[in-house]
């Protein structure tokens, strides 16, 4: 006979029941269980000795994970502002991992016993993974015990990964509230650079697109493009808005990033299929896509072509992510193009193309696996370049109140090499 479903639980009495000392899995996004981990912070003594691993995304449902218990270790590809305090105390390990490596970490090297992720109300002996289906499957083959968080906000998706529901130790009651990351309208600057972008992209190309403003402008300015793809990590308003617009044809993605208002929508979106990071973030995947976009954004950009895509000040704000990645696998799709999109000022004025990342920065995507960066003021083709082309064709889209400056600094720069 088969195994029984496991009974639905309180997040009380499954934090009641759980031994201490153990290695856990906890997801981020849509995935976020936190009725569970509000349950699990009001009996602090069930994680006496345990370690969490996850990935969080900055700017998501933020929580310290650190402060759940006393002594708790956390493991993170992203280090975002909630984590600082036990970072600095030593209890949050960072570990600078893009999401393809992340993934396969999880899946074997982090050793996690139990994997705790939202999931859609059980159907027909299945549960879906809802809304977030990026780094949990992961933990799938690895042995871990699964603790499905059942929330009936989540709608069980028509094309999204699915497990039997007696595949979980336990699926405890956990409605709890969604991402809600509706998209602001972008301002002048972004859509000039936006329009820029899109001016590189093709009617029935591929296009994946990050998070944040910069993508999100890129892909409202496709609105006139038609027979698109959609291939990313994440999908958000913008576009869905291109699948119900005609402008893109289907999505594949792993999570959804967008306002909750709009979740509804996706309940019948038979047109996403949802997919593990294994599968949107796999470089021979993306590689055997013809004319594959990567769209991803920066900190800042120097010279050489490198971007910085973590550190503010010297400040350890994010993680590597996934635009390496993706800019890979554009760089080998037949006819593919990676492109860097950020505005060529910041806060202060101050201008977001260098001369050379600051020291002790983090690279995100080397000069190696620069292809195409764009501001504002317009688009510095860098492929095939020589170091001087590049240089110049990067001083040309930074603001015009900085490039006198960048010019003296790359002029020192190369007397020096």
């Amino acid at each position: 006979m088969p195994a029984a479903q496991p009974a639905l639980t309180t997040p009380a009495a499954f934090a009641a029941a759980l031994r201490p000392g153990r290695r856990l899995y906890v997801a981020g996004c849509a995935g976020q269980p936190d009725a569970l981990l509000d349950a699990l912070a009001a009996r602090p003594e069930a994680l006496a000795g345990s370690s969490i691993a996850g990935v969080w995304v900055p700017g998501v449902l933020g929580r310290d994970m650190a402060a759940l218990a006393p002594g708790l270790t956390v493991e993170t590809i992203f280090l975002s502002p909630e984590l600082r305090a036990g970072f600095a105390a030593g209890r949050v390990r960072h570990r600078p991992l893009h999401y393809s490596d992340a993934y396969a970490w999880l899946a074997g090297p982090a050793r996690r016993e139990v994997a705790i992720f939202r999931v859609a109300p059980p159907r027909g002996g299945l549960v879906s993974l809802g809304l977030a289906h990026d780094f949990s499957p992961a933990l799938f083959s690895s042995g871990a015990e699964l603790v499905g968080v059942v929330d009936p906000a989540l709608p069980f998706v028509p094309d999204g990964v699915v497990l039997p529901a007696d595949r979980f130790s336990a699926l405890v009651e956990g409605p709890s509230p969604l991402p809600d990351l509706p998209e602001p309208p972008a301002s002048a600057a972004f859509a000039a650079m936006a329009a820029h972008a899109a001016s590189l992209i093709r009617d029935g190309d591929t296009v994946q697109a990050g998070i944040g403003p910069a993508a999100s402008a890129v892909l409202r300015a496709l609105s006139s493009h038609r027979r698109l793809v959609l291939h990313a990590g994440l999908i958000a308003d913008a576009g869905l808005d291109l699948l119900r617009s005609g402008a893109a044809l289907r999505a594949t993605a792993g999570v959804w990033l967008g306002s909750a208002a709009r979740v509804a929508e996706l309940a019948e979106e038979g047109r996403i299929a949802w997919r593990p990071v294994g599968h949107t973030h796999d470089i021979l995947r993306l590689a055997a896509i013809p004319n594959f976009v990567a769209v991803n954004s920066a900190v800042e950009v120097d010279l050489f072509g490198q971007t910085n895509s973590e550190v503010i000040g010297g400040r350890q704000v994010s993680g590597h992510g996934g635009a390496a990645d993706f800019a890979r696998g554009a760089r080998r799709s037949p006819g593919g193009r990676s492109l860097v999109t950020l505005l060529a000022t910041g806060g202060g004025g101050a201008s977001r193309i260098v001369a050379a990342l600051p020291r002790a920065t983090p690279v995100a995507v080397t000069r190696a696996d620069a292809d195409v960066v764009v501001t504002e003021h317009g688009i510095a083709d860098l492929r095939h370049t020589d170091l001087d082309t590049r240089a110049e064709r990067l001083i040309a889209v930074a603001a015009p109140e900085h490039r006198g400056r960048l010019a003296e600094e790359w002029a020192a720069i190369r007397r020096a090499m």
